[in-house]
């Protein structure tokens, strides 16, 4: 039976408040799962209420929703496009994959893609369950019952804070019940299709709801008549006093129990304001005891520094020429320096004594009477180390055997440490040439290998488990402490020195003005990371950290010759070839036996249906037109990398470089020459590659000379460049 126009548009209104409901249901799903593409999934459920909503037949609605369920999950866990060769495989390995765990009953190796295609097919499910409850019972209690019991338990048990959504919910969800109260009591009368006196029932209560709940949510509240349950269920769970329930993120002396949640803590500790981004440093800690770290026995002694006076630490420090200044205000001040990587010196107001402990490289302050001294500001001086690749490589494993006894405190394992430790870090070094690249490699084994970062689902080690062992092979779950400490003890494994280092992220950049750059860091912001030893070098930083970049200054100055180059753009030629076969059967699928009469009645016989169609492409559309800063440079970087690396293609990359960079707000300026822009996009985007480019780009149309470009570099300083407007 055709519905009335009236009926359409009331169902319309409740799917959109179905659609704010399911939306509110989402969000803490996505936040405490670490999910990403929240707008993909929204966009799924849109589109099944709208398919339902115009009542599309079930095999054509069936048909749209697999369709966007597959281009969904090749869209987000497929490095090709969804219109490729490679779509048809990589979909048939999924499913032989997923299909063989599943029948060997080891759900836990199930893929991503498979769970994202459950969890779309299961909101699927609930869609066409509320359909039923709209269209057929009039009555949607217990789903909305049931929401509001959800977001309640997650706001009570997890991080998410529901308070907002729970109010929400309970206004749209009130609405709608009455509602549909009101619409189920209008058919039992006499005059079902008077919608003028069932509307007069519905606004003044729709209106209602909405008035009070708006006075409640203002009005003052008393506090919670029963006390909060969550600290006596840890107490019944044998959790309360253990010191294994959730702790508050922030910079800490006592790191011999890791593991377990964060709980997150945004208060600003200092702002910094400075040129160059920086990794905050505090102290060093040696002894890794299999439950966390620890100092070890022994006298190091002290230095005493005066005010403005040099510093010495084990870093090295840059040259004179590049010596710059950072000006520290400290919000909760400390009795300790923050120190940065190439720190010269320090001043500060009342020349206060700077007491370095020579174990821990931390740095006390302290009065001229002994006593200690909180500064609220000062001022370092600073000049940061380039370090020269060249040298780096000579780093050869040999050297290691020559290092003096110093040393050994930074190569301390316990006794206890699982041979498996070892043994992978063994067969993660084992094919690296120097010292540096095996450090590299281990670095870099954390963000290949299925590791993830989070601060909420990290386990604790049982009494008679090592805290390295079991992320590395139990859990591969955690956030900088498991990250920074494995890589430690797997460099220890291997006879490199290595050491525990704490302190602060550079934090948020915030305003620049004259060149200096403001940063804010918080305790959110407090962080652990690597420093080894490379023999002929010295102490260097290392970030494993996934999700964090580090900031050494590496002058690549090893040339490259012009065979490897060819070696390297090879394969890339050869990559083009499939594209061009995959043309062939596109071409004979376009040939159809379907007629445009029939293609035409049927269109006729759906008229929702092609409207709906031109409503999703119009949404489609202006989607992709406000996502343009985000996948237009992705597909250029596919395009780019399969093109010869040649001085034509460097043009037109140079040319699409600055359009994607005039689609974030960076247009270059009349009269602006290429040099300032360069400095101004670097600035903005805190790199350099930007003038690197500019300089070639300016070589490529003034000069003659072209013989000494590395196109590889240039390949990849641009793609880095991309990147840096994407994220």
């Amino acid at each position: 039976m055709k519905k009335s126009q009236g009926d359409f548009i009331e169902l319309a209104i409740a799917y959109v408040i179905i659609f704010l409901i399911l939306r509110e249901w989402l969000i803490p799903v996505m936040e405490l799962t670490n999910t990403g593409g929240l707008h993909l999934f929204l966009v799924f459920i849109g589109l099944s209420l709208t398919l339902s909503l115009f009542q599309v037949h079930p095999f054509l609605s069936g048909l749209v929703k697999f369709g966007y369920i597959t281009w969904f999950i090749v869209f987000v866990y497929s490095d090709n496009p969804f219109l490729s060769g490679q779509t048809l495989p990589f979909l048939i390995n999924e499913w032989k994959w997923n299909m063989s765990v599943i029948l060997s009953g080891d759900f836990g190796q199930v893929s991503d893609a498979f769970r994202t295609m459950l969890f779309l097919a299961l909101i699927w499910m609930l869609i066409y369950l509320i359909h039923h409850w709209i269209t057929v019972r009039k009555n949607i209690f217990y789903f909305f019952a049931l929401t509001v019991f959800f977001i309640a338990t997650l706001d009570t048990f997890s991080e998410y804070d529901g308070k907002v959504a729970i109010v929400k919910v309970i206004v749209l969800g009130l609405m709608m019940t009455g509602f549909l109260f009101v619409k189920r009591l209008w058919l039992q009368t006499d005059e079902p299709g008077n919608a003028i006196g069932k509307w007069k029932l519905a606004i003044p209560m729709i209106v209602s709801v909405m008035l009070v709940s708006t006075v409640a949510f203002f009005l003052p509240k008393s506090g919670p008549t029963w006390a909060d349950p969550v600290p006596f269920i840890k107490g019944v769970a044998g959790q309360g006093d253990l010191g294994t329930g959730e702790k508050t993120v922030g910079y800490s002396e006592d790191d011999s129990r890791l593991g377990g949640p964060f709980q997150g803590d945004n208060t600003l500790v200092f702002t910094a304001t400075s040129r160059d981004r920086h990794y905050w440093r505090i102290d060093t800690k040696d002894t890794y005891t299999s439950k966390g770290w620890i100092l070890s026995d022994g006298n190091f002694g002290q230095n005493v520094y005066q005010n403005n006076t040099p510093i010495l630490t084990s870093l090295q420090v840059g040259t004179p020429e590049n010596e710059r200044q950072i000006q520290m205000d400290i919000a909760a001040p400390m009795p300790f320096l923050i120190q940065t990587y190439g720190m010269l010196s320090v001043s500060a107001q009342d020349s206060p004594l700077f007491i370095q402990d020579g174990r821990t490289e931390k740095i006390a302050i302290e009065q001229q009477n002994g006593e200690s001294k909180l500064l609220s500001n000062y001022t370092i001086d600073y000049s940061e180390p380039v370090y020269s690749m060249e040298q780096l490589q000579t780093s050869k494993p040999s050297m290691l055997g020559t290092l003096d006894s110093s040393f050994d405190r930074f190569l301390q394992l316990p006794n206890t440490l699982p041979q498996r430790v070892g043994d992978l870090a063994t067969e993660i070094t084992q094919d690296k040439a120097s010292v540096y690249d095996q450090i590299k490699a281990v670095e870099k084994y954390f963000s290949t290998h299925g590791f993830r970062y989070d601060k909420t689902e990290v386990a604790i080690p049982a009494e008679d488990q090592d805290y390295v062992d079991q992320f590395l092979f139990d859990t591969k779950i955690g956030y900088c402490d498991n990250f920074s400490t494995s890589m430690v003890v797997l460099l220890r494994s291997v006879g490199i020195p290595a050491r525990w280092v704490k302190g602060f992220a550079p934090g948020e950049s915030g305003p620049m003005s004259d060149g200096l750059r403001e940063y804010r860091i918080t305790n959110d912001n407090a962080h652990s990371w690597v420093e080894a030893y490379v023999p002929g070098t010295g102490w260097m930083e290392f970030e494993p950290t996934i999700g964090f970049s580090g900031n050494v200054n590496i002058d690549y100055d090893i040339k490259q010759d012009t065979p490897q180059q060819e070696q390297v753009l090879q394969p890339e030629k050869k990559q083009e070839q499939p594209e061009k076969e995959e043309s062939t059967p596109k071409k004979e699928t376009s040939s159809s036996t379907f007629s445009l009469d029939t293609v035409w009645t049927w269109v006729k016989k759906l008229t929702y249906v092609w409207i709906a169609l031109g409503i999703l492409l119009v949404i489609a559309g202006i989607n992709l037109f406000m996502q343009r800063k985000t996948w237009i440079p992705k597909m250029q970087v596919r395009a780019y990398r399969k093109k010869e690396a040649n001085w034509t293609n460097f043009d037109a990359s140079y040319h699409a470089l600055t359009k994607q960079l005039s689609r974030i707000g960076l247009r270059r300026k009349d009269g602006e020459t290429l040099r300032a822009f360069a400095e101004r996009v670097d600035a903005s985007l805190e790199t350099e590659q930007m003038l690197k480019l500019t300089a070639v780009y300016e070589q490529h149309i003034y000069g003659k000379d072209k013989q000494e470009v590395d196109f590889i570099k240039l390949k990849e300083s641009w793609e880095y460049l991309i990147n840096r407007t994407i994220s």
